[in-house]
């Protein structure tokens, strides 16, 4: 009998390999939503940029000769080509545009403020 050796009680081994899951796994879906939220302002980026060079050229393409729609062409087109720097002469500027916008019967664009639409569209394509 003295071949034979006591059997030894169970050994706890530490198994972490769950709690390496739950990181792996973790940083995994983490890595995802960063990408995602990257890609998504990415495009929203790109889509501010199209829209703004679809405005430029709609601005610079409005005709004067009909006062009453190039006014509410400048309108909806100016938001859109907006520069930060030029929102104070945005307000201005559409402040003094509601005379022309609201009556059946407008008389010509005043030459000054012709000439700011045309001084903001500049602006706004340098920008």
């Amino acid at each position: 009998m003295e071949g034979l050796r006591d059997i030894k009680g169970i050994v706890e081994v530490a198994d972490n390999s769950f709690y390496y899951f739950l990181a792996t796994s973790g940083a995994i879906v983490l890595a995802v939503f960063l990408i995602g939220v990257l890609i998504f302002r990415r495009k929203k980026v790109y889509r501010m940029q199209e829209k703004r060079k679809v405005a430029l050229q709609k601005l610079k393409a409005i005709d004067f000769k009909d006062v009453k729609q190039s006014v509410y062409d400048f309108t909806l087109y100016a938001q859109y080509a907006l520069l930060e720097s030029q929102e104070a002469e945005l307000k201005r500027l559409l402040h003094d545009l509601e005379h022309y916008k609201y009556k059946k019967e407008v008389p010509q664009l005043d030459s000054v403020i012709l000439k700011r639409m045309e001084q903001f569209v500049r602006e706004a394509d340098r920008g």
